[in-house]
């Protein structure tokens, strides 16, 4: 418990115990002590005194672990969120021509490994409740993440189209229709992760 909390828990004190004296008759304007307790107001005191206590301690703690659990799953949504934005800055730098074929390769792995294991992760950990909207943003994003892998390494095997992805020496030059395909792909991730960690925000 904090110095604020105890000092809240003190000043409630004071102002039910100030409360309590004016409203016996105003007794304190005369100087006079009144020893004669009515048990009832006593019991009464004791029991606000330990509602007030448990509310600045125990739900306070409730609801501060409560955002570390968001938090935490926030972060992990970020690391997806992370990758995603060096494989953007890559397209967009690059304009989708000369780019590390390998590292785009690893960097999609990564983003469908990660999703995975974060997705189980928060399932497992959020006890239920999110678990069913969760569990359709799941469903959409391996539809959504099939489509940008495909982007990034499905070329045409036929030798008389024009192939949206040239590959020498590890140098990957995207046509500007797969660039352009490669980008949205990636902003409609981006946008369904933002509606999850928007719904993870309201546990």
């Amino acid at each position: 418990m904090n110095k604020r909390t105890i000092f809240e828990i003190i000043f409630g004190c004071v102002l039910l115990l100030g409360g309590w004296i004016i409203g016996n008759k105003w007794q304190f304007l005369e100087c006079k002590l009144d020893l004669t307790f009515n048990i009832v107001d006593v019991i009464t005191l004791i029991v606000t005194i330990a509602m007030g206590i448990y509310i600045a301690w125990i739900l306070e703690k409730e609801v501060q672990d409560n955002r570390i659990e968001k938090d935490m799953y926030l972060a992990k949504i970020g690391v997806i969120e992370g990758i995603l934005d060096e494989l953007d800055s890559m397209f967009h730098t690059y304009n989708g021509q000369s780019i590390d074929y390998k590292k785009v390769v690893s960097l999609e792995h990564r983003i469908r490994t990660k999703k995975n294991s974060i997705f189980k992760y928060i399932l497992n950990n959020s006890h239920g409740k999110i678990n069913k909207e969760l569990s359709k943003y799941d469903e959409q994003l391996k539809t959504e993440f099939k489509d940008l892998r495909n982007f990034l390494t499905q070329t045409s095997v036929s030798e008389s189209e024009p192939k949206d992805i040239e590959i020498t020496d590890n140098q990957a030059n995207y046509s500007s229709e797969r660039t352009t395909n490669v980008l949205s792909s990636i902003n409609s991730i981006d946008n369904k992760l933002l509606e999850i960690k928007v719904l993870v925000n309201k546990m």
